[in-house]
Protein backbone atom coordinates (compact mmCIF):
# COMPACT_ATOMS: atom_id res chain seq x y z
CA UNK A 1 0.00 0.00 0.00
CA UNK A 2 1.20 3.51 -0.81
CA UNK A 3 1.14 6.29 1.76
CA UNK A 4 1.75 9.99 1.27
CA UNK A 5 5.00 11.17 2.87
CA UNK A 6 5.25 14.90 3.68
CA UNK A 7 8.47 16.50 4.91
CA UNK A 8 8.01 20.11 5.98
CA UNK A 9 10.63 22.73 6.85
CA UNK A 10 10.45 24.40 10.27
CA UNK A 11 7.12 26.21 10.53
CA UNK A 12 5.39 28.38 13.12
CA UNK A 13 3.63 26.61 16.01
CA UNK A 14 0.27 27.82 14.72
CA UNK A 15 0.88 26.52 11.21
CA UNK A 16 2.15 23.15 12.41
CA UNK A 17 -1.01 22.54 14.41
CA UNK A 18 -3.21 23.97 11.65
CA UNK A 19 -1.74 21.58 9.07
CA UNK A 20 -2.26 18.53 11.27
CA UNK A 21 -5.85 19.59 11.91
CA UNK A 22 -6.48 20.28 8.22
CA UNK A 23 -5.13 16.88 7.15
CA UNK A 24 -7.42 15.19 9.66
CA UNK A 25 -10.45 17.26 8.65
CA UNK A 26 -10.04 16.60 4.93
CA UNK A 27 -9.23 12.90 5.23
CA UNK A 28 -11.87 10.64 3.74
CA UNK A 29 -11.21 6.93 3.47
CA UNK A 30 -10.73 5.70 -0.10
CA UNK A 31 -10.35 9.29 -1.35
CA UNK A 32 -7.22 10.46 0.47
CA UNK A 33 -4.00 8.57 0.99
CA UNK A 34 -3.02 7.92 4.60
CA UNK A 35 -0.21 10.28 5.48
CA UNK A 36 3.00 10.37 7.50
CA UNK A 37 4.21 13.94 8.02
CA UNK A 38 7.59 14.89 9.52
CA UNK A 39 8.20 18.45 10.67
CA UNK A 40 10.04 20.86 12.97
CA UNK A 41 9.33 24.10 14.83
CA UNK A 42 10.47 27.53 13.67
CA UNK A 43 10.16 29.04 17.16
CA UNK A 44 9.88 27.53 20.65
CA UNK A 45 6.34 26.62 21.63
CA UNK A 46 4.28 24.79 24.19
CA UNK A 47 1.37 22.78 22.89
CA UNK A 48 -1.47 22.37 25.36
CA UNK A 49 -3.70 19.32 25.46
CA UNK A 50 -7.18 19.82 24.03
CA UNK A 51 -8.83 19.63 27.45
CA UNK A 52 -5.93 20.69 29.65
CA UNK A 53 -6.88 23.00 32.52
CA UNK A 54 -5.02 26.01 33.82
CA UNK A 55 -2.00 25.45 36.06
CA UNK A 56 -0.14 28.16 38.02
CA UNK A 57 3.36 26.89 37.23
CA UNK A 58 2.66 26.67 33.51
CA UNK A 59 0.93 30.06 33.47
CA UNK A 60 3.96 31.64 35.16
CA UNK A 61 6.34 30.09 32.65
CA UNK A 62 4.31 31.33 29.68
CA UNK A 63 4.13 34.83 31.16
CA UNK A 64 7.88 35.08 31.72
CA UNK A 65 9.41 33.33 28.69
CA UNK A 66 9.33 33.92 24.91
CA UNK A 67 7.55 30.64 24.25
CA UNK A 68 4.26 30.64 22.35
CA UNK A 69 1.36 28.50 23.56
CA UNK A 70 -0.90 26.74 21.08
CA UNK A 71 -3.67 24.28 21.89
CA UNK A 72 -3.63 20.88 20.15
CA UNK A 73 -6.73 19.00 19.05
CA UNK A 74 -5.25 15.91 20.72
CA UNK A 75 -5.35 15.18 24.43
CA UNK A 76 -2.63 14.95 27.04
CA UNK A 77 -0.57 17.51 28.90
CA UNK A 78 1.63 20.44 27.90
CA UNK A 79 4.67 19.67 25.77
CA UNK A 80 7.65 21.94 25.13
CA UNK A 81 8.65 22.07 21.46
CA UNK A 82 12.18 23.38 21.01
CA UNK A 83 14.99 21.50 19.29
CA UNK A 84 12.71 18.57 18.61
CA UNK A 85 11.53 16.50 15.66
CA UNK A 86 7.82 15.80 15.24
CA UNK A 87 5.74 13.29 13.31
CA UNK A 88 2.02 13.16 12.56
CA UNK A 89 -0.07 10.39 11.06
CA UNK A 90 -3.57 10.54 9.59
CA UNK A 91 -5.11 7.23 8.55
CA UNK A 92 -8.26 5.14 8.59
CA UNK A 93 -9.34 3.33 11.75
CA UNK A 94 -10.43 0.49 9.41
CA UNK A 95 -6.91 -0.06 8.11
CA UNK A 96 -5.81 -3.56 9.23
CA UNK A 97 -2.75 -1.95 10.82
CA UNK A 98 -4.96 -0.04 13.26
CA UNK A 99 -8.23 -1.99 13.42
CA UNK A 100 -7.72 -3.15 17.02
CA UNK A 101 -8.75 0.16 18.57
CA UNK A 102 -6.76 2.95 20.19
CA UNK A 103 -4.22 0.66 21.89
CA UNK A 104 -3.52 -1.24 18.67
CA UNK A 105 -3.05 2.07 16.88
CA UNK A 106 -0.57 3.38 19.43
CA UNK A 107 1.29 0.06 19.37
CA UNK A 108 1.49 -0.13 15.57
CA UNK A 109 2.83 3.42 15.32
CA UNK A 110 5.31 2.70 18.11
CA UNK A 111 6.63 -0.25 16.08
CA UNK A 112 7.24 2.06 13.13
CA UNK A 113 9.04 4.57 15.34
CA UNK A 114 11.20 1.83 16.87
CA UNK A 115 12.16 0.59 13.42
CA UNK A 116 13.15 4.12 12.43
CA UNK A 117 15.21 4.60 15.58
CA UNK A 118 17.05 1.35 14.91
CA UNK A 119 18.44 2.91 11.71
CA UNK A 120 19.87 5.67 13.92
CA UNK A 121 21.53 2.97 16.04
CA UNK A 122 19.18 3.64 18.96
CA UNK A 123 17.86 0.70 20.92
CA UNK A 124 14.54 1.67 22.48
CA UNK A 125 11.38 -0.10 23.58
CA UNK A 126 7.62 0.31 23.77
CA UNK A 127 6.73 1.32 27.32
CA UNK A 128 4.46 -1.11 29.17
CA UNK A 129 4.20 -0.08 32.84
CA UNK A 130 3.22 -2.45 35.61
CA UNK A 131 -0.51 -2.58 36.27
CA UNK A 132 -0.11 -0.89 39.64
CA UNK A 133 2.34 1.76 38.45
CA UNK A 134 1.32 5.22 39.61
CA UNK A 135 0.81 7.81 36.87
CA UNK A 136 2.24 11.30 37.18
CA UNK A 137 -0.23 12.77 34.69
CA UNK A 138 -2.63 13.81 37.43
CA UNK A 139 0.14 15.60 39.35
CA UNK A 140 2.05 17.42 36.64
CA UNK A 141 0.85 19.67 33.80
CA UNK A 142 3.81 18.60 31.66
CA UNK A 143 3.84 15.61 29.33
CA UNK A 144 7.58 15.10 29.80
CA UNK A 145 7.07 14.38 33.52
CA UNK A 146 5.37 11.05 32.85
CA UNK A 147 5.40 8.19 30.39
CA UNK A 148 2.30 6.41 29.12
CA UNK A 149 1.47 3.07 27.57
CA UNK A 150 3.02 2.54 24.13
CA UNK A 151 5.24 5.61 24.21
CA UNK A 152 8.89 5.13 23.24
CA UNK A 153 11.37 4.72 26.09
CA UNK A 154 15.02 3.96 26.79
CA UNK A 155 15.78 2.51 30.23
CA UNK A 156 12.36 3.58 31.47
CA UNK A 157 12.71 7.22 30.38
CA UNK A 158 10.63 8.82 27.65
CA UNK A 159 12.22 9.43 24.27
CA UNK A 160 9.12 10.01 22.12
CA UNK A 161 5.80 11.21 23.54
CA UNK A 162 2.60 10.97 21.51
CA UNK A 163 -1.06 12.01 21.59
CA UNK A 164 -4.04 10.93 19.51
CA UNK A 165 -7.54 12.04 18.49
CA UNK A 166 -10.02 9.61 16.95
CA UNK A 167 -13.15 9.95 14.85
CA UNK A 168 -15.44 7.08 13.77
CA UNK A 169 -13.49 6.38 10.58
CA UNK A 170 -10.05 7.93 11.00
CA UNK A 171 -7.53 9.27 13.50
CA UNK A 172 -4.72 11.77 13.96
CA UNK A 173 -1.69 10.92 16.05
CA UNK A 174 1.34 13.12 16.49
CA UNK A 175 4.36 13.05 18.75
CA UNK A 176 7.84 14.48 19.27
CA UNK A 177 11.40 13.43 19.95
CA UNK A 178 13.83 15.85 21.59
CA UNK A 179 17.04 16.33 19.57
CA UNK A 180 18.92 18.25 22.24
CA UNK A 181 18.07 19.76 25.61
CA UNK A 182 16.26 23.07 25.30
CA UNK A 183 17.47 26.10 27.26
CA UNK A 184 13.93 26.31 28.63
CA UNK A 185 13.83 22.74 29.90
CA UNK A 186 15.44 23.40 33.27
CA UNK A 187 12.96 26.21 33.80
CA UNK A 188 10.15 23.70 33.50
CA UNK A 189 11.77 20.73 35.22
CA UNK A 190 14.27 20.77 38.08
CA UNK A 191 15.72 17.60 36.59
CA UNK A 192 14.93 17.08 32.88
CA UNK A 193 12.94 13.86 32.62
CA UNK A 194 12.81 13.40 28.87
CA UNK A 195 15.72 11.95 26.95
CA UNK A 196 17.21 13.57 23.85
CA UNK A 197 19.22 12.21 20.94
CA UNK A 198 22.38 14.14 21.78
CA UNK A 199 22.61 12.60 25.24
CA UNK A 200 21.89 9.14 23.84
CA UNK A 201 24.27 9.00 20.90
CA UNK A 202 26.54 12.01 21.38
CA UNK A 203 25.39 13.91 18.32
CA UNK A 204 22.35 15.45 16.66
CA UNK A 205 21.85 13.65 13.33
CA UNK A 206 21.15 15.87 10.31
CA UNK A 207 17.44 16.16 9.57
CA UNK A 208 17.71 14.26 6.32
CA UNK A 209 19.32 11.35 8.18
CA UNK A 210 16.41 11.23 10.65
CA UNK A 211 13.86 11.55 7.85
CA UNK A 212 15.49 8.75 5.86
CA UNK A 213 15.65 6.51 8.94
CA UNK A 214 11.99 7.06 9.70
CA UNK A 215 10.98 6.43 6.10
CA UNK A 216 12.86 3.12 5.99
CA UNK A 217 11.59 2.20 9.46
CA UNK A 218 7.90 2.71 8.74
CA UNK A 219 8.11 1.11 5.31
CA UNK A 220 9.79 -1.95 6.80
CA UNK A 221 7.61 -2.25 9.90
CA UNK A 222 4.33 -1.77 8.06
CA UNK A 223 5.09 -3.19 4.61
CA UNK A 224 4.10 0.06 2.90
CA UNK A 225 5.59 2.46 0.36
CA UNK A 226 6.01 6.10 1.39
CA UNK A 227 5.73 8.37 -1.64
CA UNK A 228 6.82 11.97 -1.13
CA UNK A 229 3.96 14.39 -1.61
CA UNK A 230 2.48 17.66 -0.43
CA UNK A 231 -0.77 19.09 0.89
CA UNK A 232 -3.72 19.31 -1.46
CA UNK A 233 -5.16 22.70 -2.34
CA UNK A 234 -8.08 21.96 -0.01
CA UNK A 235 -5.78 21.10 2.89
CA UNK A 236 -3.65 24.19 2.29
CA UNK A 237 -6.66 26.52 2.20
CA UNK A 238 -8.10 24.99 5.37
CA UNK A 239 -4.75 25.12 7.18
CA UNK A 240 -4.39 28.82 6.37
CA UNK A 241 -7.91 29.51 7.60
CA UNK A 242 -7.41 27.52 10.80
CA UNK A 243 -4.14 29.31 11.49
CA UNK A 244 -5.82 32.69 11.17
CA UNK A 245 -9.04 31.85 13.02
CA UNK A 246 -8.02 29.27 15.61
CA UNK A 247 -4.31 28.75 16.10
CA UNK A 248 -2.68 32.16 15.96
CA UNK A 249 -1.72 33.70 19.27
CA UNK A 250 -4.45 36.36 19.25
CA UNK A 251 -7.30 33.94 18.81
CA UNK A 252 -5.85 30.97 20.73
CA UNK A 253 -8.12 29.45 23.35
CA UNK A 254 -7.31 31.08 26.69
CA UNK A 255 -5.41 28.87 29.07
Amino acid sequence: MTWRFIIDPPLSPAMNMAIDSAMAAVFVEDKMLPTLRLYQWKTPAITLGAFQKSDPSLNHFLETHPVKPVRRITGGQAFLHDLDFTYSIVASTHDPLFSGGIKKTFYAIAEGLLAGLSHLRISANIHSPARNAASLRDRSPFCADSISWYEIAVDGKKLIGSAQKRWPNHFLQHGSMRLKQSVFEKELHAKPKMLNLYDLIGRVPPCDEIENAMQIGFETAWGIKLAKGSLTDEETALANRLMAEKYNIKSAIAF
